[in-house]
């Protein structure tokens, strides 16, 4: 599959929305926050049925999302950082800066729109490097496989909240540490 990046201008009142390269869509849901405040959030789903059948990943019934810092810089130039979501499935990762900077982009925020995503296999990336802290969420480094047509490298930083059904929770070391395991990715398999 290899890393696919896109700009895109997400308009509020029309979602649902989907993205069919990236194979992703997005849903305006309101949350309950940590500390039990209502937000209205987009937020990033995996719809891998849109991609096309030459980059079929098969199917993704369960995914973790969490709310972090996030910093992508591939071989080809572009650079991305900023807040945003990053999603965890069983085949693949993927990722959306609603809040930062792109090269060759608008400036990345809620209200403009304007985000940038990108989705990637999971096998696409060695198993990443971490860096841990002491009081504050580790850094998780993923880099391309010497294989991939472009070289990446993919940092998750300040991954400290995850939503679920409507609700913001607390995401510790050990939640991504499973998630990213092979027994967390058979998890995220079962149907």
């Amino acid at each position: 599959m290899g890393l696919k990046v896109a700009r895109l201008t997400l308009n509020r009142t029309a979602m649902p929305q989907k993205y069919d390269a990236l194979g992703i869509r997005f849903e305006c849901q309101s949350v309950t926050t940590i500390k039990r405040n209502q937000t209205e959030m987009i937020l990033l789903r995996p719809a891998s049925t849109l991609l096309p059948e030459s980059e079929a990943v098969g199917r993704e019934p369960r995914f973790n999302l969490i709310v972090c810092g996030l910093h992508l810089a591939s071989g080809d130039g572009t650079v991305a950082q900023g807040s945003g979501q990053f999603v965890i499935t069983g085949q693949r990762l993927l990722g959306m800066i609603d809040n930062g900077t792109a090269t060759g982009s608008k400036p990345l925020s809620p209200g403009s729109g304007n985000v940038f995503c990108f989705a990637l296999s999971r096998d696409d990336v060695y198993a990443p490097e971490v860096t841990r802290h002491r009081f504050k969420p580790s850094d998780y480094i993923f880099r391309a496989k010497d294989e991939q047509a472009v070289s990446f490298c993919l940092t998750v930083f300040s991954g400290m909240a995850s939503v679920s059904n409507g609700k913001t929770q607390y995401w510790h070391d050990k939640n991504m540490d499973y998630a990213l395991s092979a027994e967390g990715r058979a998890g995220l398999l079962k149907t």
